[in-house]
Parts: C-alpha cells; structure tokens; sequence
C-alpha cells in the first residue's frame, strides 16, 4: 500500500507559484505603499460621498461578506493559477495592470468616509469593530473588495473547465459584495464603477495586445540569467 504524500506542485504549477507571490507582493504595495506616500506629502483624503451615500442605512451584519469575500478570492486565484501558462500570465498580467491603475487613483483622487459608532456587542458589531481597527478609512476609491472580485468573476468565463455554477455563484457574491461594502460603511458608491473600470479595462487590452507574451519575456530573461551562473 504506498502511502499519499502532499507536493506543493500538486496545488499549482511553478509557474502559478511565481506569479502568486509576484500578485500578492503587488497587492501589499499598491494597499499600503500608496498610504505612506500620502502620509509622507501630508495629503490630506476627501469625501467622495454624495446625498444618497448618506441615506444608505449601516448593517453590521453585512460584515460577514465582507470578510468571506477574502476566502472567495483565494479559491478563485487558486483555479486561475492553475491553468495553462499561457493562461495564467495573459489574466495575472491583466490583474497588475489593475493593482497599478487603483494605486494611480489612490494617489490622485484619495478618499476617506464618515464611519459609525459600532456599540453593539454582538458578533458582528465586534467584527466590523476589528475591521475599522485593522483598516483606516482610505484608499477607498476604486474599491479594491469589488475589484477583486469582479476580476475574479469576468477571468473565469475565459478559463477552462470551470464549473458554470461556480461562475454563477461568483456572478451572485460579486453582487452581495458591492452591497457589503456600502452597507458597513466601508465605501461608497463612486467605489464601484471606478473599481469595474480598473478592472475590465486592463482584461480587454490583456486580450487584445496578447500580454501572455510578456510573462514569456520575463521566464526567458530568468533562464538566460540561470544559465550565465552556472
């Protein structure tokens, strides 16, 4: 009887590793990176938020999907990392374009929000409490929550041998997700066609200018550079 081993390479290619640790690298720069920037020129963020903003009731139960859309990402990223190469750098390739289109607004249209007082001492009042704590109020627009899943969403119908109902039910969380955020005060509406943009615009000229050639580029110059060290 041989007895089953786990292999890091059964989960995802090589390739597929390399370009997660190049997205969330990315992720982390365009989160945070672009905050330092704005502390370091003192500038200050505004309120991007209009008369309907203000009538959009606060639901702190809504942040359960908020805080599921993270587990939804990595399930998605996982099936997309494990595609053919070609695949894989054509859609990661459009995703950074992405990450630095939302890093550009960051810079140039930074914005804040008006949070509530969460005084409840429910379950999610406490979560929605720890997300204020862990996430300041900017770098709001575009919503990075909904852009995240709407890529998701859209590079799935171009990949193979994913179940319809799981693009369906991407489809459906999507949907839930642009209400989340608005419901627990965590954007507002202007965050979402500015998060839709940065993400269909970088999926189409993907498609178009054929942006798997890049990635290509990029394996060919690691290889040559192996092979001068040895």
């Amino acid at each position: 009887m041989t007895k089953k081993t786990f292999s890091i390479q059964k989960l995802l290619p090589p390739y597929g590793w390399v370009c997660l640790g190049i997205l969330i690298f990315s992720q982390a720069m365009t989160f945070y990176f672009t905050r330092l920037v704005l502390l370091a020129l003192h500038i200050e963020p505004m309120s991007l938020a209009t008369a309907l903003d203000e009538r959009i009731p606060f639901r702190p139960e809504w942040i359960l999907i908020y805080v599921l859309a993270f587990a939804t990402w990595g399930l998605t990223l996982v099936l997309l990392l494990r595609q053919r190469k070609e695949h894989v750098y054509r859609t990661m390739g459009a995703y950074l374009l992405t990450l630095a289109l939302s890093a550009a607004f960051f810079l140039l249209l930074p914005g804040t929000i008006r949070r509530p007082e969460v005084t409840g001492r429910d379950f999610f009042s406490w979560l929605t409490r720890l997300i204020y704590a862990l996430d300041p109020p900017n770098n709001l627009c575009p919503s990075l929550h909904v852009a995240c899943n709407y890529y998701c969403w859209r590079a799935l119908w171009d990949t193979e041998g994913i179940p319809r109902w799981f693009r369906r039910f991407n489809f459906v969380f999507l949907l839930l997700v642009c209400g989340s955020i608005l419901l627990v005060k965590q954007h507002v509406l202007v965050d979402i066609p500015t998060a839709v943009l940065v993400s269909e615009l970088p999926l189409q000229l993907s498609k178009r200018f054929r942006w798997e050639r890049l990635g290509y580029a990029v394996e060919r110059r690691i290889q040559i550079g192996r092979e001068k060290r040895k």
